[in-house]
């Protein structure tokens, strides 16, 4: 039996590098993916994910030039309130558009597997966005050669620096990245899962759409990345029984 939705809640916005330049990633092409999740496909909520580290970034003009889409995608989510005000609703559709921090999460991932590998890097936990952008080049680039256009950084894919076949491959892999590109669904997607299940919650559990204060969810929405876009250990107040995200 086929089912028709006419119209869905909300719609995941994931910006694609790699397939795309971050020069070809303009603000212009962003709003038109956020708009488009209305027109095509009803979605009133908007997630925005930001680009994180991958095999595509291979110099750190590369990593600075990502970085600039991430500052577009932050600040896009940050004032999409303010915007939506100034117009009307049946001109933009998209009511709320929430970020979903995807690059700090796989950050936080990154450096600590990195510390378990025995580079000089910065607890996680204590890092700013700066120090982030200070040790990248110092590990990130220490890549395996596997003589391809796009080998994976070892601090994404090894469970040690051991390496084999003339440093081709790890000698065991650290079930993270497959190759620098795609997570491990099995070890990395229940945060991302979680986040994303919070990231609705703020608008829609108990609430209509208009009938939350835009105040109250971006601080609802910088929780949600604060707990589970880190590696920080889950409170058990949010995996108590009767929680509701």
């Amino acid at each position: 039996e086929e089912i028709t939705k006419e119209r869905f809640d909300a719609a995941i916005v994931r910006v694609m590098h790699g397939w795309m330049t971050p020069e070809e990633i303009t603000k212009e092409r962003l709003l038109e993916a956020i708009r488009m999740s209305y027109e095509l496909f009803g979605a009133r909520v908007a997630v925005l994910m930001t680009i994180p580290f991958t095999n595509s970034v291979k110099t750190m003009y590369d990593y600075y030039a990502v970085q600039l889409v991430n500052r577009e995608i932050r600040n896009i989510a940050e004032t999409w309130h303010e915007a939506f005000r100034d117009e009307s609703e049946e001109k933009t559709g998209v009511r709320h558009v929430l970020l979903l921090d995807f690059e700090m999460y796989c950050n936080h991932v990154i450096w600590s597997n990195a510390i378990h590998l025995g580079y000089n890097v910065s607890e996680p936990m204590k890092a700013s966005e700066s120090t982030f952008d200070e040790e990248v080049e110092s590990f990130l680039f220490d890549r395996l050669k596997t003589g391809k256009n796009y080998p994976p950084s070892i601090a994404m894919v090894c469970d040690s620096r051991k390496l084999l076949v003339r440093d081709s491959q790890c000698e065991h892999s650290n079930m993270l990245w497959k190759d620098g590109m795609h997570i491990c669904p099995e070890t990395m997607s229940s945060r991302y899962g979680a986040a994303m299940a919070c990231l609705l919650g703020c608008v829609f559990n108990g609430h209509v759409v208009e009938g939350r204060h835009d105040d109250a969810i971006k601080e609802c929405e910088r929780e949600c990345n604060e707990q589970f876009m880190s590696v920080m250990p889950v409170n058990d107040s949010w995996v108590d029984e009767d929680i509701t995200l």
